[in-house]
């Protein structure tokens, strides 16, 4: 016994011994000052909204149904079941920071670009829409995200059967967790094949590593899709028939993934580059001076190195927008910006071409440029994402003094009796009178960051609403079916709808409130 633990003692020492400290400080450094800037409000406020209204993880079947078992290991057993939100914020910190070390490595960043990648990465849309809308997943999110990134690391560095294994059962994890982030691991790849090509690869080694990352990948889901079986299997589930699920993939052939293949490439300029909530017009046109700064830079880096290394990189950097958007394909389009967090690995391309050795005053001059794009970038994002959290919080508020008012004069109803009568809220919250209303924040009304104008949206979120914000022991009906039969009853439509008049009453026994 004594032995092994001095082997594995001496192991770690070696690790530690190859890490770079420097790099990882300022990763770490980058990484807490730019969650805190943008996501602090999140971290240190409670404003339950949409799905975040579960509050307490109690959604395992839904994760074994949706292929991501993993998050049922994962919240009992390392972060809790309950959505904390400092805590949230204090692990998708580590996960964040660690990811920004593990990509500057294999890309070979300088730290500068390294902490502009690592911020870019904490403050995107993506992160923003998770924390305010699905509070509870963010910090799982940010694990799938390092096991994809990690799952790049083992195969790159190991380059044997023992890679291969480290790769992919890092790639299961991450594709267990939340499928849409193995996106991150298949843009690592091509940005690597970028680089290669620069440096003056073979075409047979060239050819070999994209290979051998495919196998790496087709590993990974292997072994994931095992894993999803066995889930199902011990648990007596079945797959959810969604659109953007697993059983999605099933119905995928060669014709219809060689036809979406244009779609993948214009959804993934038009997020980067269209208008929307959280993509104003600074923000596309600094994406934009980025992207014609990285054509400039491969043009520098590939001066006199001949057309093969033209052809190679040309065919990468091809590729390098369908790999970053795959899922786009995988789902027939039906995703949103909370599954493309790899969209924004794009920046890391200008980012690691201005890492290249050389001193010429145009790359100085263009890499300075880089630079200032995307710190300019993560000033935005992180005023954005403060408007976000500040319009989320605004419309739980909303919520929660409107449904404190409702519930005191369902309470008067004659014949009412708390914890017995069955509760109704017949109609559409979000779209109703019930709802947030203010102009002032209409970029995010449009739903880009998958935000609503109310924290109540549909039955669920009624049943969580009232168990875990509300501690309350109303016997409100949760079940959609039910409610849209109460919306239909002729006695409802007849009564004025919230907050006019009698928009409550009593029908047979259960209190109706009409919403809308």
């Amino acid at each position: 016994m004594r032995e092994f633990l001095d082997t594995v003692e001496q192991k770690a020492c070696a690790f530690w011994a190859r890490v770079d400290r420097r790099l990882l400080w300022t990763v770490s450094l980058a990484a807490l000052a730019c969650m805190l800037l943008a996501h602090g409000f999140a971290f240190t406020n409670l404003f339950p909204n949409h799905d975040s209204t579960i509050v307490v993880y109690d959604a395992q079947w839904t994760m074994y149904v949706l292929g991501r078992w993993l998050q049922n290991l994962y919240y009992p057993l390392i972060r809790g079941k309950i959505a904390a939100p400092w805590l949230i914020g204090a692990f998708s910190t580590v996960f964040l920071a660690l990811t920004g070390y593990c990509a500057a490595r294999l890309l070979h960043l300088k730290r500068w670009a390294a902490a502009l990648l690592t911020g870019l990465l904490a403050c995107c849309a993506t992160v923003v829409s998770a924390l305010s809308t699905y509070n509870l997943w963010t910090d799982a999110y940010m694990l799938a995200m390092l096991l994809a990134c990690a799952g790049v690391w083992c195969a790159e560095r190991w380059r044997s059967i023992l890679g291969l294994l480290g790769a992919a059962v890092c790639f299961c994890g991450c594709l267990a967790l939340y499928q849409s982030y193995i996106q991150f691991a298949v843009g690592l790849f091509l940005l690597l094949m970028i680089r290669q090509a620069i440096q003056g690869t073979s075409w047979r080694e060239w050819l070999g590593h994209g290979v051998y990352a495919l196998v790496s990948l087709a590993l990974g889901g292997g072994l994931y899709l095992i894993s999803v079986k066995v889930s199902l299997m011990l648990t007596g589930y079945q797959l959810a028939d969604t659109g953007n699920g697993l059983a999605q993939l099933t119905r995928l052939g060669p014709v219809s993934i060689l036809a979406g293949i244009p779609a993948v490439y214009q959804n993934f300029f038009s997020e980067l580059l269209g208008h929307s909530g959280w993509n104003d017009r600074g923000m596309r046109v600094a994406t934009a001076l980025l992207l014609a700064l990285s054509v400039l830079g491969l043009i520098l880096l590939l001066r006199g190195k001949g057309v093969r290394a033209a052809v190679q990189a040309a065919i990468a950097v091809l590729l390098l927008p369908l790999g970053l958007n795959v899922i786009y394909l995988l789902t027939s389009g039906n995703v949103y910006i909370l599954m493309q967090h790899a969209l924004f690995l794009i920046y890391a391309l200008p980012l690691m071409l201005f890492s290249f050795g050389g001193t010429g005053s145009p790359r100085k001059l263009w890499g300075w440029g880089a630079a200032l794009l995307c710190a300019f970038l993560i000033l935005r994002m992180v005023i954005c994402a403060n408007g976000a959290y500040v319009y989320t919080k605004l419309v739980y508020d909303q919520t929660a003094r409107q449904v404190t008012a409702i519930m005191a004069k369902v309470q008067q109803l004659p014949g009412y009796e708390e914890g017995v009568t069955p509760v109704v809220f017949a109609g559409e919250f979000t779209d109703s009178d019930f709802a947030y209303q203010d102009p002032g924040f209409g970029r995010y009304e449009e739903g880009d960051l998958h935000q609503v104008n109310s924290a109540l949206t549909y039955d669920g979120t009624i049943k969580w609403w009232f168990q875990h914000v509300m501690g309350s022991t109303a016997n409100v009906v949760a079940d959609q079916a039910q409610l849209d039969q109460w919306a239909e009853d002729p006695r409802v439509q007849a009564m004025p709808a919230y907050p006019e008049g009698a928009y409550c009453a009593m029908i047979d026994g259960t209190a109706v409130v009409r919403i809308s």
